[in-house]
């Protein structure tokens, strides 16, 4: 196990420095499946013009529902490392698939505190994106189907803003 840690670490360094470009991202998230709203914050760098790779969070803040006949108070957080490869369809448009795995902890809380449940589970990701690059910013959509102990579905819609850290030659 250590040797695997190790070398998924010296590759991630590898690639940390080769990346040309960063992006930071700010986007609305839904879980089509709990139907919780939630807020996107991620950090994706950009190891060609094409293939990109990141980490995200994901926060659900409380939502009250009724799950099996009770009240409860139900939120999550997702933390993803996904991957991306842009396809450009012109100048401006790219598409793109989705891969990559998400750790999920889900909460369920009564109101009166009696009852709590924490469950938390893997899960793998895929999906496809679209993005408009204009200039450094770029607004994007995404549809995520993740594969785990709780198949979900989710929309993301958002804007990225570029870091460039080298100059191309």
């Amino acid at each position: 196990m250590r040797k695997i840690s190790l070398l998924i670490l010296l590759t991630g360094s590898f690639l940390f420095i080769q990346a040309q470009k960063s992006s930071i991202d700010l986007a609305y998230i839904r879980n089509l499946h709990t139907d919780l709203n939630g807020f996107n914050v991620s950090y994706f760098q950009h190891f060609t013009e094409r293939f990109t790779g990141g980490l995200e969070l994901n926060r659900f803040p409380k939502k009250r529902k009724t799950i099996d006949g009770e009240e409860m108070d139900q939120s999550a957080w997702d933390f993803d490392l996904n991957i991306h490869y842009l396809i450009p369809l012109n100048k401006q448009w790219r598409i793109y698939p989705i891969t990559g795995f998400s750790h999920t902890s889900e909460n369920e809380e009564s109101p009166n505190g009696n009852v709590f449940i924490k469950t938390r589970f893997f899960s793998f990701n895929t999906g496809a994106g679209i993005l408009y690059q204009a200039g450094k910013w770029a607004p994007h959509a995404e549809y995520l189907f993740t594969w785990g102990f709780t198949n979900q579905h989710f929309f993301l819609a958002g804007i990225s803003y570029e870091i460039e850290w080298k100059k191309e030659k």
